[in-house]
């Protein structure tokens, strides 16, 4: 939607991100990286949360939540719930008990 807004195809928009069309489509169909959804922001000059405003309605939840490598990106409170808990054992199996002001974590 937001490409035909602005005049373009899914291929031009794959040009100017310099991957292959196909991959833009994997991508947008599957369970992109963060860095993908960054790059077709960026390229259509969007904030991230564009990308998902349009399919949802204002109270729905949409997260994006970034793990260690691991990417969630979900509108579904149960699976932001199991993924947190993935998170808080895996802290809690590194005795992580602190976390500072500047977002780092201190194992005591």
């Amino acid at each position: 939607m937001l490409c035909r807004k602005q005049g373009i195809t899914m291929r031009q928009l794959a040009e100017k991100m310099q991957i292959a069309p196909e991959s833009l489509s994997r991508a947008i169909n599957g369970n992109p990286q963060l860095s993908t959804i960054q790059s077709i922001a960026t390229n259509l000059n969007v904030e991230v949360a564009d990308l998902f405003h349009s399919s949802l309605d204002p109270n729905d939840l949409t997260a994006i939540v970034v793990f260690r490598g691991k990417t969630l990106v979900t509108n579904n409170i149960n699976s932001l719930i199991d993924f947190a808990a993935e998170i808080k054992e895996s802290l809690q199996s590194e005795k992580i008990t602190e976390y500072d002001i500047n977002g780092k974590y201190h194992a005591k």
